[in-house]
This record gives C-alpha cells, structure tokens and sequence, in this order.
C-alpha cells in the first residue's frame, strides 16, 4: 500500500511552483509575509507565494523548532478553532480575522511544511438559497454570506460564512431531520449520510465560522442526466478558487477506499493473522488498486488551486489519524 501514498505525495507536491533555494527565509519576499508569524532562524524553500496562499517547506528542523514557530504562532494569535488539541505533529488554527495557519512536522525527515491562507470569506459575497435543483432539497441556512461552487444536477457545493460552530451542529441536526440519516459518520466538525434516495450529502466545519456544504446525486442518476451546461469543465477550475468535481470525487473515493482498508486491518489485528479469509480480501483491495492509482495519476501533471490543497490536506489528515489508531 506505501505506492498509494507515494502518488498522494506527488499529488501535492506537483502544485507548489519552483522556489528560491534553501536559504534563511526573507518574509519580506512572501506576498503574505506580513500577515504570518515570522521567525528569524527559519530556513527553506518558499514553494507557493500568492496574494491568497503561502506555502514553505523547511528542512533539516528539529522537533523542539517545531514546536517553538507553532509557540510563536499561538502569540500571534493563531489559536482558534484549533484543528487539533493535541498538536504534537500538526498544528492547524485560524487568527481573529479568518487567516489560517498550518504547520506539518515530519518527524522522521525533520521537515516542516507551513501553509498560509487569506480568510474564506474573502471571495463570499450575500448569496441566495437554491429552490430548484440539489440545493433546494437541503435546509435553507441561517448565514446568506456565501460563495456557490457548484451548482449542477450532479452536485452543490457551496461555502458559507458567519456560521459558528453551534450554527453548524443546528444544520446537522436540520439536515438529519430531512433525512440524511443513512450510512452516517459523524465527527465533531464533519457529518457524512445519505438520504433515502442515496444522495449523498457532507457538512464540514473549516473553523473561523465557515462551513461547506455538499450535495452529490447517486450514480444513476448522474449517469442518466443530460448535459449541463452550468457545469464548468472538470480538467480546470472555472477560476482560481473552485474546487474541481472530479478532484473531489477521486479524493473521496481515495477516503471510502482507505475506510475500507483500515477496517480490513482492524480486523486482520484482532485475529493476529491467523483468519487466512482475510487473505481473498486482501486480494480484493490489491485488484482495486489499479483503479485509484489510476485516478490520482491524472493530477499528477495538473496544478491544485488553495480550496483543492485545503480539501487535500484534509482528507489526507483524516487518514492518517484513522492510519495511526490502526498501528499503535
């Protein structure tokens, strides 16, 4: 299995744009450098530097280096919606003013990736609610501050502000109430069920009162719509802040196949291996290999936007976590 985390480093390293060597850090060349906690000894490559995303990758930096930048972080004021409280290894927070700060230490390379982001809110403007199509089967929010990404008869994504985390648990329930109550998973700030009908629906809190919502039509139905000439063309964003559909669905289909196999090694370490069953089901997971090294290879020549990145380290986050419960 270390070939589909392979690709999915790939993935993300395609986005970043050549640097400019490894050297002390200058903030100063940094589009964003004044808005993010600085630090003098740091030194590294700035791999993205746009008016909307900073990201640095810093080598050869020890454990406690790491904790320190993250301490001089939390004086500046990233210290809310923290994405984990014990952040041993990744450190994730937004400041008072919606910029997000987070910071990957890779204990056994002694590296640390930093990303920076302006506030989401930045691209939202009032929005109104949906009444025909995907959207309208959802609950009317309370928060009209959004930004629609997509809007077809295949999916609705839509990112919406002024949402405290208490706002987004009301949705939740909102949402079970209209009925997607089916093959739920639930977490503190991300809801996954679908409906009856199989449409799939995904609420996440992102932290600094964003949230997004996402509606998704089963594949038949899908598969026998016509074309929609709403819907932007999936091999490019239909702008610099859009998450492509085919990007989403290849990573949630990484994340249910991932699912899947960690269940599988959960229950291969509660037999310690003496289920030789086990053995067609392992079977099973390297045929279907093929099919998601597949899909990850076509972005392996593409470039990722912020919100593409975002979602990215998010899955990938969620994974490792489930990964981590599995092997210790």
């Amino acid at each position: 299995m270390k070939n589909i985390f392979k690709i999915l480093f790939v993935s993300i390293l395609v986005i970043m744009l050549s640097g400019c060597g490894n050297k002390k850090i200058d903030w100063n060349e940094i589009e964003l450098g004044d808005k993010m906690p600085k630090s003098e000894i740091l030194t590294g490559e700035i791999k993205t530097n746009r008016s909307d995303l900073a990201s640095i990758e810093i080598k050869k930096i020890s454990k406690k280096e790491y904790k320190n930048y993250v301490q001089s972080c939390i004086s500046a004021g990233f210290d809310i919606d923290l994405e984990y409280e014990n952040w041993d290894t990744v450190y994730g927070a937004f400041n008072k003013d919606g910029y997000s700060i987070r910071i990957v230490y890779l204990e056994s390379n002694k590296e640390m990736d930093i990303t920076f982001e302006i506030p989401e809110t930045s691209n939202m403007k009032e929005i109104e609610w949906p009444k025909t199509g995907l959207g309208a089967m959802l609950p009317k929010p309370e928060s009209t501050l959004g930004k629609i990404s997509w809007d077809n008869s295949e999916t609705f994504i839509v990112h919406l502000g002024n949402t405290t985390i208490e706002k987004y648990k009301e949705y939740v329930k909102e949402c079970e109430n209209r009925g997607f109550t089916k093959d739920y998973s639930r977490e503190d700030k991300y809801y996954k069920a679908k409906n009856s009908n199989d449409y799939e629906l995904t609420l996440r809190y992102l932290g600094a009162n964003v949230i997004e919502i996402s509606l998704e039509a089963p594949e038949e139905v899908s598969d026998n719509s016509t074309s929609d000439t709403t819907k932007p063309e999936t091999s490019t964003p239909n702008n610099n802040s859009e998450m492509r559909a085919d990007f989403k669905t290849a990573m949630d289909n990484y994340e249910k196949f991932m699912d899947e196999y960690i269940a599988f090694m959960k229950k291969y370490k509660a037999s310690n291996g003496s289920d030789l069953s086990l053995l067609s089901d392992y079977t099973n997971f390297l045929s279907r290999y093929t099919e998601f090294t597949n899909s990850f290879s076509e972005w392996e020549d593409k470039d990722l936007n912020s919100k593409e990145l975002a979602y990215y380290l998010e899955v990938q986050t969620r994974v490792n976590k489930k990964l981590l419960e599995v092997t210790n």
